[in-house]
């Protein structure tokens, strides 16, 4: 069969500004999947493909897809929405959402009428026996994992169990997108794509919907398998640069180590980054060095508060001596540092913000994000701020990472949230050192085109524009 995969637009996640081109591996992997199995299949990134209505609809009419699935985060679920009601309009195609809000979210997630089907937790397997499900006129009773309407009503399939053996996907199918110009931005060289090695993060961090799709339990890639796809890369793509995207990367320090010394025994030459973070329990001396070995030049990780009293209410499970005390690590090892830092958590105050940005200042990592706190629906942090009335906005377009605040706390209103914000980047930011250290890092052509559109936006951001 003919199937469509669709990545909607990221617009409205980023507050109107250009949503940085990240490629949806999510996507890649079903794609890879599904080309296995037989069908026929494109991918459809609504942004990086400039892709607008009329053109979509064109590709629609000359097809002739079966399905369209669509992969959606809260803030996009509207476009997402928007995208199968375009194909009902134009076709006889099946839709299918999938992705972390359906998972978190079924049944809202199916009751528009246009949505055929949702897609509850990992999609490849569930992707691949929906398809053969449809071409053959099967019972879609037998098929776990997906969500449909039968006579009007709701139907809930069993959950699917978890892939046990990752390696037995294939590598994401990367030739089914239609641009060359992904990258991240800081990125020190191009081309730079993605890998993801792992699943599962065990934290408890009460504002992460994670151990809801992929659950807690960590589940890995073997080293041979993982350096297998980095030389893919490096041999088809040209890749100059890989970021690793797993929600933990260094849960397993033997694991980390194997890798380091696959890449060294094939000789690869890349530079690796990990922009997803690193939790920062997670990594020692050792870990550290194993990274810079293999060729990492930055990593990122989340330390949220300064105030200790607010990690332990997020269940971060961690004291801010160890933080200090990894952080230093960092620098001594020599690996470039992003710190992600949250506004607006449960219980703070504006002494408890003033904490975290005089901690990021200590800290002094290369970059700071300071992010107002966005509480998804299904994560611990929602249920406890909508118990107490503090959910401000029910309007999924308000959960984007730059969109404005969807809740507010007993002593802080979600503008009182925003003002903070752009104190914490005029503190950090606003010093003769670290605008210095800014820009001396425009160490290569790669880094500085990417970086000044994001300069430029920051610079209007800490003066309050």
């Amino acid at each position: 069969m003919r199937i469509l995969l669709v990545n909607p637009s990221q617009h409205e996640l980023y507050g109107g500004l250009k949503a940085p081109d990240h490629p949806p591996m999510g996507l890649a992997y079903i794609g890879a999947v599904l080309g296995v199995a037989g069908h026929e299949v494109e991918i459809v990134d609504m942004d990086a493909d400039g892709m607008t209505k009329e053109s979509f609809l064109e590709l629609l009419k000359a097809r002739n897809f079966k399905i369209v699935g669509v992969t959606t985060l809260t803030p996009s679920f509207s476009k997402a929405v928007e995208i199968t009601k375009l194909v009902k309009e134009t076709t006889g195609a099946l839709t299918v959402l999938g992705g972390i809000h359906p998972t978190i979210m079924p049944d809202s997630s199916l009751a528009p009428e246009t949505v055929d089907f949702i897609v509850k937790g990992e999609g490849e397997i569930t992707m691949r026996e929906l398809a053969a499900c449809v071409e053959s006129g099967g019972d879609l009773a037998q098929v776990d994992g997906i969500g449909y309407k039968l006579s009007g009503k709701i139907v809930m399939n069993r959950a699917r169990a978890l892939i046990q053996d990752l390696d037995s996907l294939p590598f994401p199918a990367l030739h089914l997108f239609k641009t060359r110009s992904y990258t991240y931005p800081d990125a020190l060289y191009s081309p730079t794509l993605p890998v993801i090695t792992s699943r599962g993060c065990p934290g408890n961090c009460t504002y992460c919907n994670t151990k809801d799709i992929f659950t807690k339990r960590f589940r890995a890639r073997s080293a041979k398998n993982v350096v297998a796809e980095f030389r893919h890369l490096v041999a088809d793509y040209g890749v100059k640069e890989i970021h690793i995207w797993d929600d933990n990367f260094t849960t397993l320090k033997p694991r980390v180590l194997e890798i380091r010394d696959e890449v060294k025994k094939c000789g690869l030459d890349v530079k690796f980054a990990f922009p997803n973070g690193l939790r920062i329990d997670f990594i020692d001396e050792d870990v550290l060095n194993a990274l810079k070995d293999m060729g990492t030049y930055s990593i990122a990780v989340g330390i949220e508060s300064g105030s200790q009293r607010i990690l332990d209410v997020i269940k971060k499970g961690i004291s801010l001596e160890k933080i200090r005390e990894r952080f230093s690590l960092i620098k001594k090892v020599g690996l470039e540092s992003w710190g992600f830092f949250m506004i607006g958590l449960p219980e703070e105050t504006p002494e408890t913000i003033l904490e975290t940005i005089k901690f990021a200042i200590e800290l002094d990592p290369d970059i700071a994000k300071f992010h107002i706190l966005k509480p998804f629906p299904g994560t611990e942090v929602f249920a406890q701020l909508s118990s107490k009335g503090l959910i401000t906005s029910t309007d999924y377009k308000d959960y984007g990472i730059h969109t404005k605040p969807a809740h507010r706390l007993e002593a802080l209103s979600g503008d009182d949230l925003v003002r903070w914000q752009n104190k914490a980047y005029r503190m950090f930011y606003l010093r003769p050192g670290k605008i210095l250290s800014q820009v001396l890092r425009l160490s290569t052509w790669n880094r500085i085109k990417l970086n000044t559109v994001t300069g430029f936006t920051l610079l209007r951001k800490v003066l309050g524009g």
